[in-house]
């Protein structure tokens, strides 16, 4: 008797909102096109004033754009994954600092190997604060989802910065699992670092108060999410660091 053929692998597709992002899109792209899972690179440039999508073009990305004097993440890459028939996208942010195609193989290998719905990377806090970030619930940039999570948020939820909050809430709801790792070496150009320390500050506050706000009574999110999220969570070492995998037990 012949042995079972195993399932295809999903096709990933990676997509890259950015807004004057020429500064660090470059490399970003190419851990993107480097990462054994990808496919094709989308980087959505959008409304950028800078040179973003021709720097991010030269890299090898495909580039789409979006008009518009007003940013909004969540359009961007709602574009991105229009610009694709992959059956999963891997999100990554055009101002990471220090991102190999290791860290996002990594991010995509529960995906792949069907041990997580969602997989998440984050970025690296340091010994101390590490463990603490990755059970917080998570708002990274970096993640590979199937395209149904993101096409499952309602089109008046894609609004900004709190598309992170809105795919979690699929996810959980769901009672679906996610993997998160820490990923070591990586960080970000910070608002501060791109627009000064007091817009960076007002930006920064601004996006944490819409966060907070999606929550109930003010928002629609339950508070029982992120217990939902817990129980669907894993928790794996980030390589050099430990290999051990921790898992948030069930009632």
């Amino acid at each position: 008797m012949s042995s079972p053929v195993p399932p295809p692998a999903p096709i990933i597709d990676v997509v890259i909102p950015a807004r004057n992002e020429a500064t660090t899109v470059a490399a970003n792209v190419a851990a993107a096109r480097s990462c054994r899972f990808s496919r094709e690179v989308i980087v959505v440039d959008d409304g950028s004033t800078d040179a973003t999508a021709e720097v991010a073009a030269a890299a090898g990305a495909k580039v789409l754009h979006r008009a518009g004097p007003v940013g909004s993440k969540a359009r961007a890459m709602a574009l991105g994954v229009g610009g694709s028939d992959a059956d999963a996208i891997l999100f990554v942010d055009a101002d990471c600092t220090g991102l190999t195609a290791s860290h996002l193989d990594a991010v995509c290998e529960p995906y792949v190997e069907g041990r997580a719905t969602m997989s998440i990377g984050f970025f690296d806090y340091g010994r101390f604060l590490n463990p603490v970030v990755v059970r917080c619930p998570p708002l990274s940039g970096e993640r590979v989802v199937p395209r149904w999570v993101f096409e499952a948020v309602p089109a008046h939820k894609l609004e900004g910065y709190t598309i992170e909050v809105r795919l979690n809430e699929v996810i959980c709801e769901a009672r679906l699992t996610t993997t998160v790792r820490t990923m070591v070496g990586v960080q970000h150009r910070t608002k501060r670092a791109k627009v000064g320390r007091r817009e960076g500050l007002r930006q920064t506050w601004r996006m944490y108060k819409d966060l907070v706000s999606l929550l109930r009574p003010v928002g629609d999110i339950r508070w029982r999410t992120y217990w939902f999220y817990l129980r669907g969570l894993t928790i794996e070492g980030a390589p050099g660091r430990s290999s051990e995998m921790i898992s948030i037990p069930r009632p």
